[in-house]
C-alpha cells in the first residue's frame, strides 16, 4: 500500500512538473511575477490532490483493516460453530462421553490399524447395575447424576487414547488401545473399586457396582460382531449376578472339514467352580456353544 502511495504522489508531482514547463515555454516574455503565480499554482496543483490521494488511501486502509478484523471474527465464530456441531454428533449430550456412532468410527480405524500391523486393542462392554433401582427410588435426575459421576470415574481411570462411549441408557463401552483382555480386567477391576465409592442418597446404603462383558480383536470378526461379543458377554456377567467381569470366549471360524469334526467335539459346556472370570458363550460353526461358568458367588474378578 505504501509504495503504491509513493507512485500516485510521485505521478502527481510529475504532470504537475511538465505542466509548469511547458506553460514557462509558452510565456517566454512574461514578467517574473507571472511566473511565480504559475509555479505557485502548480504548487498547489500537486499539493492538494496529493492531500487527497493521501485522505482517501488512509481511508481505504482503514476499511480493509475492519473488513479484515471483521473477516477474522466470522472465521473464529465459524470454527468455533463447526467445532461445536463436531461435538454434538460425535459426544453423548447427558455424560460428555462418545456416542456410538463416534464409537464405532473409531473401533473402524482400530481394527484396521490392527489389520495392518502388531496392534491389539480390546473393548468392553460395561453397564451400571443399580441405575434403574436408583432411577425407581430417587427419580430420573438422581439416576442422570450417578450416571455423570460414573462417567467422571472412569473417564479418569482410562488413559487418553482410550475411548468412552455410552451406548444406551446405562450402558456404556470402552475401546482400550494396545491391552490385552487380562489388562482390560484390571482396568475395569479399578473402576468398579472406584465406582464404589459413589453416595446415591444421605443414608449411604446403596452400593454402586458394575458389570462388564470383555472380547478382543482376533482378526476374522467385523465391527459389529467386536460389539456384538463385547454384549453377549455383558449379558453372561449380567446373569451370573452382576458386580462382575465376563470374556467373550472366541472360537474361530472352521475352514476345513477336519477342522469341523474336532469342533463337534468341543461342544460340551465346561464347568469350572473356581473363582476365575466367566466366559460367555462362544460361537461355533454348527451353533453350540462352549463356555465357562464360574459358581462362585463372589464377584469374578482375573488377578
Amino acid at each position: 500500500m505504501r509504495m503504491q502511495k509513493s507512485k500516485i504522489y510521485l505521478l502527481i508531482t510529475a504532470n504537475a512538473v511538465v505542466l509548469y514547463a511547458i506553460l514557462v515555454l509558452m510565456m517566454p516574455e512574461a514578467d517574473m511575477q507571472l511566473y511565480l503565480l504559475t509555479g505557485l499554482i502548480m504548487a498547489m496543483m500537486m499539493i492538494v490532490p496529493n492531500v487527497i490521494v493521501s485522505r482517501a488511501l488512509g481511508q481505504l486502509t482503514k476499511n480493509v483493516d475492519e473488513t479484515t478484523l471483521e473477516l477474522e471474527e466470522t472465521r473464529q465464530e465459524l470454527s468455533s460453530v463447526k467445532s461445536r456441531l463436531s461435538e454434538v454428533t460425535t459426544l453423548d449430550e447427558l455424560t460428555g462421553c462418545s456416542n456410538r456412532k463416534h464409537f464405532v468410527d473409531v473401533l473402524a480405524q482400530h481394527k484396521a490399524m490392527c489389520e495392518r500391523g502388531s496392534y491389539d486393542f480390546t473393548i468392553v462392554a460395561i453397564q451400571v447395575d443399580q441405575f434403574a433401582s436408583i432411577v425407581e427410588n430417587f427419580g430420573l435426575a438422581r439416576g442422570n447424576e450417578v450416571l455423570q459421576l460414573f462417567t467422571r470415574i472412569v473417564k479418569a481411570a482410562l488413559r487418553e487414547v482410550d475411548v468412552l462411549a455410552r451406548f444406551n441408557t446405562d450402558k456404556f463401552a470402552i475401546i482400550l488401545s494396545g491391552a490385552s483382555e487380562s489388562d482390560a480386567l484390571n482396568i475395569v477391576d479399578r473402576i468398579s473399586q472406584l465406582i464404589a465409592q459413589i453416595q446415591v442418597n444421605d443414608a449411604d446404603d446403596i452400593k454402586i457396582t458394575a458389570s462388564g462383558g470383555i472380547t478382543s480383536f482376533h482378526g476374522t470378526e467385523s465391527l459389529e460382531d467386536l460389539i456384538a461379543h463385547a454384549e453377549q458377554a455383558l449379558e453372561f456377567a449380567i446373569d451370573q449376578g452382576r458386580d462382575r467381569v465376563a470374556g467373550y470366549n472366541y472360537i474361530a471360524p472352521l475352514i476345513n472339514d477336519e477342522d469341523e469334526d474336532e469342533g463337534e467335539d468341543s461342544d460340551e459346556a465346561i464347568v469350572d467352580d473356581a473363582e476365575t472370570t466367566g466366559n460367555a458363550p462362544g460361537n461355533t460353526p454348527d451353533d453350540s456353544n462352549e463356555s465357562t461358568v464360574s459358581s462362585d458367588s463372589k464377584p469374578d474378578r482375573r488377578k
